[in-house]
């Protein structure tokens, strides 16, 4: 086919795409979308209407070679429209845990390299790191990081719990890989010694301490130290604490066996059940 033809093909797939997003038929945009092609859908990602970026992002996560999108889609999160920003960072994110559910680096189709993987990695990151982002595509975006770095969460720990949203503070615990890394034990201490809300610290802390009594005690101890026990403590007996990270909290407690920290598992002895 001649460059000509490709072009007239190319305008002729997005002007179906966008002509069934502007009559609601979305299903049909991502039909049109899959028929044209990742290129196609690339070119729908970057227009600059809204009705066509639409098209592209519905059919960014059915394409074949989809992967290859997660450039355009970085783009199209970070413009200044929210009603595309948010739909492309979730398709995105789509496409990424796909990816990672086929085992990153070894499961990557012959056609891509590790290189790839780290370029979109570092790219959503980046826009997870911006602060006059909505907290919500920021957080899809750090989701999408961590897909995008296997044992890792897409962004340095301990930036992401100084960020000054709790939110995201809150997404990047719930990236943290199982079992803990030993690497991220200390950003976890300093979060549940230093983090001003309740949740995000005693959410923390929780991360740390949920892989005892598999994992040795002294080193979770030693990274908590005094001031993170004592804050541990307050931590678990708070009205309306979360039973679940209570209880995951409160291996810390137990592995410490103080007189202070087994006065406290008493006062929270229900929340263990």
């Amino acid at each position: 086919m001649s460059w000509l033809s490709l072009v007239v093909v190319g305008a002729a797939g997005l002007g179906s795409m966008r002509a069934a997003v502007e009559r609601g038929d979305v299903d049909e945009a991502t039909r049109q979308g899959v028929l044209a092609g990742a290129g196609v859908v690339e070119q729908a990602l970057r227009a600059p209407d809204r009705a066509t970026r639409l098209a592209g992002i519905a059919a960014a996560p059915r394409v074949e070679s989809r992967a290859e999108l997660l450039d355009a889609l970085a783009v199209a999160a970070a413009g200044p429209d929210r009603r595309t920003a948010l739909p492309a960072a979730r398709a995105a994110r789509t496409i990424a845990r796909e990816l990672a559910a086929r085992g990153l680096p070894e499961g990557l189709p012959d056609d891509l390299a590790p290189d790839d993987v780290v370029r979109w990695r570092d790219a959503w990151a980046t826009l997870a790191r911006r602060g006059d982002r909505w907290i919500d595509l920021r957080v899809v975006a750090l989701d999408t990081a961590a897909a995008l770095d296997p044992g890792g969460t897409g962004v340095d720990l301990g930036a992401a719990l100084s960020d000054p949203d709790p939110a995201l503070r809150q997404a990047a615990l719930a990236v943290v890989p199982a079992p803990t890394p030993a690497r991220m034990r200390a950003p976890l201490a300093g979060a549940v010694i230093s983090d001003t809300d309740a949740g995000v610290a005693l959410a923390a802390a929780a991360t740390l301490c949920a892989d005892l009594p598999a994992d040795p005690a002294g080193p979770l101890l030693d990274a908590l130290g005094g001031a993170g026990l004592t804050r541990l403590r307050v931590l678990v007996t708070t009205d309306g604490a979360p039973r679940a990270d209570v209880r995951d909290a409160a291996r810390c407690l137990a592995a410490d066996g103080s007189p202070a920290s087994t006065a406290a598992l008493r006062a929270i002895r229900g929340a263990l059940r």
